[in-house]
């Protein structure tokens, strides 16, 4: 899709009124939902904000409606706010799959962050992994069995 041209002002807004509707969101998993359901991206596809308190925000840029005619900010809703009701009323609509693989998603990595990493030590040939939490009395034990 063109990138709309360099006016100002109204008629920007006269321009993207009459040709094309963008919808935008600094929501990940919305913008996931939307990537997967064939909205296209806008081109830049993102923009990124340094504030002035130096948090950092992005936001992600879509066509409004999609191939299949729907509306991108329905489908935030139904990602956001009416999930739940989506659910209840349409459990095999896709956005209730994207909505499971997303959530699964987050305690898979939330499993990740709260797992102790193993720290793999190697001494004459030998390998032996040891929890980065054990004792220093534990791993000077397990240390004995490298020699």
């Amino acid at each position: 899709m063109p990138l709309a041209p360099r006016l100002k002002g109204a008629a920007f807004f006269k321009y993207m009124e009459c040709n094309i509707k963008f919808f935008h969101t600094i929501n990940l998993k919305a913008a996931v939902a939307l990537a997967t359901m064939g909205f296209k991206m806008n081109k830049p596809p993102v923009t990124r904000l340094v504030r002035t308190d130096g948090k950092e925000s992005t936001e992600f840029w879509f066509e409004g409606v999609n191939d299949k005619g729907q509306d991108a900010s329905q489908v935030y809703r139904q990602m956001t706010k009416e999930g739940d009701e989506l659910e209840a009323k349409d459990p095999e609509n896709p956005l209730c799959y994207i909505r499971a693989a997303l959530a699964n998603r987050d305690v898979l990595v939330d499993i990740i962050r709260n797992t102790p990493r193993l720290i793999e030590i190697e001494h004459n040939g030998k390998r032996i992994a040891i929890s980065e939490n054990a004792s220093d009395k534990t791993k000077q034990e397990m240390t004995r069995f490298l020699k």
